[in-house]
């Protein structure tokens, strides 16, 4: 009696693609892989940074001085915290997910980035124009950066592309067309942009700190001064690593997020730090004093009187006082 036929084995069919061996297709994986991790790091931690920073965005809707609102940097501020989000979400579907719609999780994640980009660097600007009072030559060069790296970070984003590949056993099916080799000005603009912020603050700031007797004065100034330094470093790091060769492809995308996460989360507080000095501004003016508690955060005394109407508006357009 014949013995039954075994049964065939279990097969898989990938299709690899172009020019590929196995090898190199599975080496390929590795890397997708790698990026998908690293971009949904950088959407957690923007998540996060979402929800630490919301008791000041609630706090903005239920201020009762409508002077606020006023301020474009406020407005700015709202932008730059929900762009974020726009940035990294879209940028799943396109590293983790299989999605039909590649092409517009690709726009829709360069549309944040351009507004992160816009919304952090109108904040930065105000805030140089708060510390050197109104400037002109230094809102003339400081605004001049700012339309440049719009200008080149525009440019940029119009490049990407993707198309919906078949199906893969890991990450995404979406592929990524190759960018232009002129790519990485978007990222050399906004290291100008930075080091001009950064020159201009230390200038102003190194004789202020040197007659500011107030710790709080000297705190928000050395604050500010940290957050523009950890931009501008980040944003020097992506570059060096966008400039490298072609054998280098594969992890340039795996530093991008995080120059959009820092410029969200410096941003941010960068706008908090502006508030902060207006308040100590007008605290200073009304003789309230201002303290710090342990975290390093403002805080008035309980035996205090209730802190006085905070127009951002008024650092922009009123005259300067010094701490």
């Amino acid at each position: 009696m014949a013995s039954p036929a075994a049964p065939p084995p279990n097969t898989a069919t990938i299709i690899l693609p172009p020019g590929f061996t196995l090898e190199q297709f599975y080496t390929l994986q590795g890397q997708l892989i790698t990026i998908a991790i690293t971009v949904a790091v950088a959407f957690g931690v923007v998540m996060w940074d979402y929800f630490a920073q919301l008791p000041n965005e609630i706090a903005l809707y239920s201020t009762k001085d409508k002077n606020i609102w006023r301020a474009p940097a406020t407005w700015f501020f709202v932008i730059l915290r929900y762009s974020g989000i726009l940035a990294t979400l879209p940028s799943l579907f396109f590293t983790s997910i299989q999605s039909q719609h590649c092409q517009v999780a690709v726009v829709t994640s360069q549309v944040g980035v351009v507004l992160v980009v816009a919304s952090s660097g109108v904040i930065f600007c105000y805030r140089v124009f708060a510390i050197w009072n109104g400037v002109k030559i230094v809102q003339a060069t400081v605004a001049l950066m700012f339309l440049v790296m719009i200008g080149c970070w525009i440019a940029v984003a119009t490049q990407y592309a993707a198309i919906t590949g078949p199906p893969t056993p890991f990450g995404s099916n979406c592929q990524m067309l190759p960018i232009v080799s002129w790519a990485p000005i978007s990222y050399a603009s906004s290291v100008a942009f930075d080091t001009t912020v950064l020159v201009f603050t230390v200038a102003k700031l190194h004789g202020n700190l040197a007659t500011t007797k107030s710790k709080v004065g000297k705190q928000i100034y050395t604050d500010n001064l940290v957050y523009f330094l950890l931009t501008a470093i980040t944003n020097i790091t992506v570059l060096t690593i966008q400039a490298l060769g072609p054998q280098f492809d594969m992890i340039k995308p795996t530093a991008v997020p995080f120059s959009t996460l820092m410029t969200v989360t410096m941003g941010s507080r960068v706008f908090l730090n502006l508030k902060l000095f207006d308040q100590r501004q007008r605290n200073a003016a009304a003789g309230i004093p201002l303290s710090i508690n342990s975290h390093g955060t403002s805080s008035h005394s309980r035996s205090l009187p209730p802190p006085l109407p905070m127009d951002v508006k008024g650092v922009y357009d009123g005259p300067y006082r010094g701490m």
